[in-house]
């Protein structure tokens, strides 16, 4: 029976257009590689409880990382990380891909504690 309940409950939310919406990690900083390969772009983030945190290599420390964390007060602006190399405010993934976008906006929560996204130029430093 509960699995008629979840397949029924899927397809209600389907047919009416239900769509998710999940909290991101920009894809890249502010933190010029060169011209070239642009800035430096998103390698993993993490997600505890309604904070997010984006990791981007270093440029001018390689071998470490940059963090930019989001929380939800005051939709979704940084709490903690360089302001310079940072982006303002979290974005918005309407598809809430799996693996991608760490928080779940229709939950509201987490989607995962971790998650590799090895974006673009993420590893050439």
């Amino acid at each position: 029976m509960l699995h008629f309940t979840l397949a029924i409950s899927l397809l209600l939310a389907l047919g009416t257009g239900v769509s998710a919406e999940c909290e991101a990690c920009p894809n890249c900083d502010y933190e010029n590689i060169s011209i070239q390969q642009g800035d430096a772009c998103l390698n993993y983030w993490t997600c505890s409880g309604d904070t997010i945190s984006c990791y981007y290599p270093s440029v001018a420390n390689p071998g470490t990382w940059n963090t930019c964390s989001y929380a939800p007060a005051n939709d979704w602006a940084l709490v903690s990380g360089p302001s310079d190399i940072c982006f303002p405010y979290a974005g918005i993934n309407s598809k809430c891909q799996p693996g991608n976008d760490p928080y779940n906006l229709g939950i509201p929560g987490c989607t995962a504690s971790y998650g590799l996204v090895d974006e673009g130029n993420s590893q050439l430093l």
